[in-house]
């Protein structure tokens, strides 16, 4: 069963979670230079230090949920709630927080499309290096050695 929440900790669990988002940002800097660089032993601790971060950012998120339900708010209304409870910082502290949330999504975002941009990278060079796919055909003959067809190719565009 939910416990209720006094307003004055759902402003507490706010302001911690909006911490943990700035927390989370930075980390996700520190992986974004990881992954360019292609550090995994660093993208590892960094993965590692995120893991209670998004443990700590459930929590928040339960929390605030809890919140919703004894107070009988539906899940688009907390705003509106909050709003209307005229407190200036509980409010302040509700648009950080959602602001700072939005941030970690879109630096998750593009993590995730860096990732997936180094391994098509990667697998493109493999098939070079095997000999296979499209952009690979003719590049290399079967010993391995440079095609003679005399086409000559720059490795940005295969």
């Amino acid at each position: 069963m939910l416990t209720e929440i006094p307003m004055h900790e759902l402003s507490s669990i706010l302001q911690q979670a909006d911490q943990d988002c700035e927390h989370y940002l930075a980390l996700s800097e520190r992986e974004r230079e990881s992954i360019v660089q292609q550090n995994m032993d660093e993208l590892e601790k960094i993965l590692q230090e995120k893991r209670p971060l998004i443990e700590a950012l459930a929590n928040h998120d339960f929390r605030i949920k809890a919140y919703c339900s004894a107070q009988h708010i539906a899940d688009d209304g907390l705003k509106s709630h909050i709003a209307s409870l005229g407190d200036a910082g509980l409010s302040a502290a509700y648009q950080g927080f959602i602001e700072r949330l939005g941030q970690c999504k879109a630096a998750n975002d593009g993590n995730a499309r860096l990732v997936r941009h180094s391994q098509n990278s990667t697998s493109s060079l493999l098939d070079l290096l095997r000999n296979q796919g499209e952009s690979g055909q003719n590049v290399y003959d079967q010993l391995g050695n440079r095609s003679r067809t005399g086409i000559s190719r720059d490795l940005t565009k295969v």
